[in-house]
């Protein structure tokens, strides 16, 4: 599974220097997860609904770290500003599922001890992000959001790069 969406997270890249209605774009991004405190990897499709306004689908994969790890599954609208030639800065908000699991193998205290649990809930993000068009044709990205979860928020950072087609 790792193998595969590193592979696809490879193969993909995202974003574009001037968007118009109907611009399309794939990415790839590495994440950080404040709550779980690990990296991850991450997937996205971006679609231009008018100059200013976008819509993107999300997954990321973070690694397991000290028995726990996620995935979460994003829906997020973008309200995009132009602030100089190339670059853009952009408030978002949307929803999404977030997947945590934990994970412990105990045989060397109890043989045959294993504790395990895992959860899923719907999230609330909110937060901005900036891009710089590299070319027409390729942006590099950052951006920070707030996922608001029952019990559990968390704050994300991602760094990444997309491709527009």
């Amino acid at each position: 599974m790792k193998k595969l969406l590193l592979l696809v997270c490879a193969a993909v890249m995202s974003l574009s220097a001037s968007a118009q209605a109907g611009d399309k774009a794939v990415g790839t991004q590495l994440v950080f997860g404040s709550e779980i405190n690990s990296i991850g990897v991450g997937v996205k499709g971006q679609y231009n609904f008018t100059d200013q306004i976008r819509g993107e689908a999300s997954f990321d994969y973070f690694l397991k770290n000290k028995g726990w790890s996620m995935w979460d599954i994003n829906a997020n609208a973008h309200y995009l500003f132009d602030v100089a030639d190339k670059f853009k800065v952009y408030p978002l908000a949307g929803i999404g599922y977030t997947h945590v699991s934990y994970s412990q193998d105990y045989s060397a205290l109890v043989p045959g001890a294993e504790v395990s649990a895992s959860n899923g809930r719907i999230s609330v993000n909110l937060g901005g992000g900036a891009e710089y068009a590299l070319t027409n044709n390729l942006n590099l990205n950052a951006e920070l959001k707030y996922q608001i979860i029952s019990n559990y928020n968390q704050l994300v950072l991602g760094v990444g790069v997309a491709y527009k087609f």
